[in-house]
């Protein structure tokens, strides 16, 4: 059997899916580890029927590793709001977007996330503190597609939240970690003291990890071109830097020797720069190919990362889950899977041989298999990211070696890191021209809608199929050629029913802005009084693959500031519903939606779609 690695990592995220799976909730834990065990075991036997491949058996192991480790990550120790004065340390901060500084504090015996508002006393990494409050329990989603708090903070070992009404601190604990993070600090003032503000951002995103200070326009620009993987530490930016470090090490040390300090260095990086999912699995993958070089063994992409998993997801199962894990293992996974294939397609299509075929293969590979992730999660994909990586990619290994230097040479002599850091801002402009330019293309963003398991499984299949079908050209390759448009159909079969809805559809958001959604086939129809909630219910838009919805009805006088807070979401309808008499704005006179008046006692026909006002809606 070719990588068994690969194969327990099949069965411990069989073992996470079945003990997460909604449908088996309600199962005795007795009765789901009965389950599983014989379902592990059956799966092996049909294997061993097939492969003879005797220790098969013992992958039963990690399914039932999964699902114990699955069990014990949903549990909370907080069930309810109570009132507490909670003792820690903090281990992590940062910022949310209201401007509320948030804290991962750990006590005695788990964790909470500690949210400080402006004007209470601000906290450090490493302070002893005491908050004191209500500690609330985390929170489920509560819309379609909405924030999934429980998921997130869970996977971090985070037990509740709390918003303190007292905040005590205490001494400030020194540790290595600790040291590290001031480190990282002092190398983002560099950053910001040598670079414009926008340069700088990117930058510390790529070398420390630090997103705080990114713009978001330049954001949107680079995740419209595809490029946005760049501003996260990924196996890229790690298999960059580190095969670097090893190429200097080894000219003046043993190889042995160079290859242990890089791994070293690996470490310590990890942990600078925040420990974060994507950065430890780029590490573990780093790590073995470095390990590699020292016992003179050939590298396998495939057991590389498949040992990555299964160290992440033993530790905390729920990381399956999380969309920047998915993306990451996808994008890798991709490249293992549909390189080779990839290549003998391009083949036929006459492309020469070389470097610029495999560069090619490696940028196709990894971004077609992130697009299911983006599709089923984000509900969108950007249509020129393979052109826009093919742009890139020639300059992010100089981009990234020349940050790095930059920053250390920051250190010790600041005038000397000014010069350096040109060509860092004249790359990341060259940036930021580019992906202007892909941004302003027609469809750069395509909307999938997303969310539904089976066209996620039906793309998968897709992907395999093509895999499987240009492996190798041969006397069958019709045939596996033929399964491969099977397969295709199928998605499109999947994809058509998810968004084919043969029933009228309603939906009450839970938001300020009390909106109700609408839908049957084509057709939606919103229903609010635009006092709030709009970001949900464009996220709740999206992941119905909805561009641009019917109208929008507005139950109440809009308010001076309520047009333009919902002037993104008048740019997704094509008629706005207003109460008969209101009398609407210049600004909003010469938006281009359609205005239509109701009076009471209306009936608002939408396709099959009726709503009677005041009363509700029927099909």
């Amino acid at each position: 059997m070719r990588r068994p690695l690969l194969w327990a990592l099949g069965f411990l995220t069989a073992g996470i899916v079945l003990g997460r799976a909604e449908n088996l909730a309600a199962l005795s834990p007795l009765l789901l580890f009965s389950l599983s065990l014989g379902l592990g075991l059956l799966f092996c036997a049909l294997i061993y029927s097939k492969l003879k491949y005797a220790p098969i058996f013992v992958f039963v192991l990690f399914l039932l590793v999964g699902l114990l480790r699955i069990s014990n990550s949903v549990h909370s120790h907080v069930t309810e709001p109570i009132h507490v004065e909670f003792r820690g340390v903090v281990l992590d901060i940062g910022r949310t977007g209201g401007g509320n500084q948030w804290a991962v504090i750990r006590g005695d015996s788990f964790r909470i996330m500690a949210y400080i508002r402006p004007h209470q006393p601000q906290v450090i990494l490493g302070q002893e503190v005491t908050v004191i409050g209500y500690m609330l329990p985390l929170r489920n989603p509560a819309n379609p597609g909405g924030y999934d708090q429980f998921q997130h903070l869970r996977s971090q070992k985070v037990d509740a939240s709390i918003w303190p009404d007292e905040i005590i601190l205490g001494d400030v604990r020194n540790s290595l970690v600790v040291n590290l993070r001031r480190f990282r600090d002092r190398l983002a003032n560099i950053y910001d003291s040598i670079l414009p503000a926008r340069e700088a951002g990117v930058i510390k995103s790529m070398v420390l990890g630090d997103r705080t200070d990114l713009d978001q326009d330049l954001t949107a620009q680079y995740r419209r071109m595809g490029i946005f993987h760049i501003l996260s530490i990924s196996g890229m930016h790690v298999t960059i830097l580190t095969l670097a470090a090893f190429s200097l090490l080894k000219h003046a040390l043993p190889e042995q020797t160079a290859g242990i300090i890089v791994l070293g260095i690996m470490i310590v990086y990890c942990l600078m720069t925040g420990a974060a999912v994507p950065t430890v699995r780029a590490v573990t993958m780093g790590g073995v190919l470095v390990f590699g070089r020292i016992m003179h063994r050939d590298y396998d992409l495939l057991a590389s990362v498949s040992l990555a998993g299964i160290a992440l997801l033993i530790y905390e199962p729920l990381y399956l889950f999380n969309v920047g894990f998915q993306l990451s293992f996808a994008a890798v996974f991709g490249i293992g899977v549909l390189k080779a294939p990839i290549e003998r397609g391009l083949a036929m299509l006459r492309l020469p041989n070389g470097a610029f075929r495999g560069s090619l293969a490696v940028g196709i590979s990894a971004i077609v298999a992130s697009y299911i992730v983006f599709a089923h999660h984000l509900y969108e994909i950007p249509l020129y990211s393979v052109l826009g990586n093919i742009v890139i990619m020639p300059t992010v290994g100089i981009l990234l070696v020349l940050g790095v230097i930059v920053g250390l040479v920051g250190v010790i002599w600041l005038p000397g890191a000014m010069i350096l850091a040109g060509p860092v801002y004249y790359i990341l402009r060259f940036y930021e021209l580019a992906s202007g330019f892909f941004a302003s293309l027609p469809g750069a963003m395509v909307l999938t809608g997303g969310g539904s398991v089976w066209v996620t499984a039906a793309g998968v299949g897709v992907v395999l199929t093509f895999a499987f079908a240009f492996s190798g050209f041969g006397d069958d390759f019709r045939k596996r050629l033929t399964l491969f448009f099977v397969a295709i159909m199928i998605l499109i079969t999947c994809v058509f029913v998810r968004d084919f809805s043969f029933n009228l559809q309603v939906t009450v958001l839970d938001v300020s802005g009390e909106y109700t959604v609408a839908r049957h086939h084509n057709d939606m129809l919103i229903i609010g009084n635009g006092r709030g909630g709009e970001g949900v219910l464009l996220r709740y838009m999206d992941m119905r693959g909805v561009r641009r919805a019917h109208g929008l009805v507005l139950t109440e006088p809009p308010r001076p500031g309520d047009i333009r807070r919902i002037e993104e979401l008048l740019q997704r309808i094509h008629v706005l519903y207003l109460p008969g008499g209101f009398i609407p704005s210049d600004e909003l006179l010469q938006s281009s939606v359609d205005l239509v008046w109701l009076y009471e006692g209306y009936v608002l026909e939408v396709g099959r779609i009726r709503y009677i006002g005041g009363v509700g809606l029927v099909e």
